[in-house]
């Protein structure tokens, strides 16, 4: 009697996993472009900041790199071309006469020119070359360096900010590794001195003693990961004072991930210390279910929820910049890709968006995470990295789209391969 209960259980579990054999990546995927298909402007932009015009040109640029990168099954899909075509009417029409690309709110210039960049080269390298080229060109004088009267003496040497705006420069990691992301989508050289002084700045926010010294008050752990900003103007994460004067940051997941990408974009080589620091911080941290180091000593118990979405997509631009299916952690190898789009699938609302209930960062915004989590699962899924990629035990096999309950399914066949794996 047990033996036919049991027989029967297992038949019932088979013929209710093969109903969804075919969900998958494709899906979470497409449920998320839909969303944001949804969303766009009559202008063409996307997002929106209270009191301005329509649309907001990084989360603009964002979704049209985005749409740009979609994989071949989903890249036909009713309402793509037309949205693209859209948003660079949008964004163009907001590149000013010095190159950079900005509009209405302040501060900003940085980050909407860098991913303005990005995008139109996703798009069509060829054909926005010029507007391509200008941009560049104003984004290398954004850099911090000698032309802006700041040495190497300066923390924020090398680094990019917000903007120039300030009466003193404030460099960051977000910041850098976005505009360098944009050099290198557009052709610059890794030997280009924009690259050179950049890898300076990266190495003072590596908590790595072997390589950075220290600059200011400024006192690296040993861990390898990566803090915001060596200047301590603005840094994220916790600090701990030293009797010295000195103060030492934790390091967090995000910008780990986005400075082993920088260094990786600037040149350096896979067996420099600092990328094997890097790489140690990541495979004894390796986690998606937070953004790892925010939390540590915080005040707020939600802290390392901060960003998540941002780390998301860090996780992933890092990690094919690595070029490899699978990333070394303490608990063995991983397959990346898998991680990544089983902890999306879970977090997928029952509409294809995604939201952060820790609001910092604007993370509130499911316009802005859903572009994190397009952005992200357009490298996951480059085929490289995602053959055999599976969900609940299930090959994806991309073979059609799905228009019914997208989230909610994917997160029950996410909990299903969990409680399977054991995991």
């Amino acid at each position: 009697m047990i033996r036919t209960i049991l027989i029967a259980g297992a038949c019932a579990l088979t013929l209710a996993l093969g109903a969804h054999a075919e969900e998958g990546p494709a899906d979470v995927h497409g449920a998320a472009l839909h969303f944001l298909l949804g969303k766009q402007h009559p202008n063409g932009g996307f997002g929106q900041i209270p009191d301005e015009e329509p649309g907001e040109v990084g989360i603009t640029a964002m979704v049209l790199r985005g749409l740009a990168n979609l994989p071949e099954d989903l890249a036909g899909e009713d309402g793509v071309a037309e949205a693209k075509a859209k948003a660079i009417e949008y964004l163009l029409a907001r590149q000013a006469d010095d190159g950079s690309f900005t509009k209405g709110m302040n501060g900003l210039g940085t980050y909407r020119t860098a991913l303005t960049i990005s995008a139109l080269v996703a798009v069509d390298k060829e054909k926005y070359a010029a507007q391509i080229e200008k941009a560049a060109g104003w984004l290398k004088g954004n850099q911090f360096n000698e032309d802006e009267s700041v040495d190497e003496s300066n923390p924020h040497y090398g680094g990019f900010g917000y903007d120039h705006g300030g009466t003193k420069p404030d460099a960051d990691m977000s910041n850098t590794q976005i505009a360098l992301t944009a050099f290198r989508d557009a052709g610059i050289s890794p030997d280009d001195p924009v690259f050179k002084r950049a890898v300076t700045f990266l190495s003072r926010c590596q908590n790595s003693s072997e390589t950075n010294p220290g600059i200011a008050k400024l006192k690296p752990k040993d861990d390898g990961g990566f803090i915001y900003d060596p200047g301590l103007s603005d840094n994220k994460s916790s600090a701990t004072k030293h009797e010295d004067g000195t103060t030492s940051y934790e390091s967090y997941a995000s910008m780990t991930y986005a400075g082993l990408m920088s260094l990786l974009y600037a040149g350096v080589a896979e067996d420099d210390p600092r990328v094997q620091a890097a790489k140690h911080w990541i495979a004894n941290n390796y986690t998606l279910e937070e953004n790892r180091g925010l939390g540590i000593r915080a005040s707020s118990p939600d802290a390392a929820q901060q960003g998540l979405y941002y780390y998301y997509q860090a996780f992933a631009k890092c990690l094919a910049a690595v070029d490899a299916k699978t990333i070394a952690t303490q608990d063995g190898e991983r397959n990346w890709a898998q991680d990544l789009f089983e902890a999306l699938a879970a977090r997928q609302s029952d509409d294809g968006s995604f939201t952060n209930p820790n609001s910092r960062w604007w993370e509130q915004d499911p316009v802005l995470c859903t572009a994190y989590a397009l952005n992200a699962m357009d490298f996951l899924r480059r085929p490289t990295w995602t053959s055999g990629v599976r969900v609940g035990g299930l090959v994806d096999r991309g073979a059609r789209r799905r228009r019914h309950d997208h989230g909610a399914r994917a997160r029950a066949i996410a909990r299903a391969w969990r409680r399977r794996s054991g995991w």
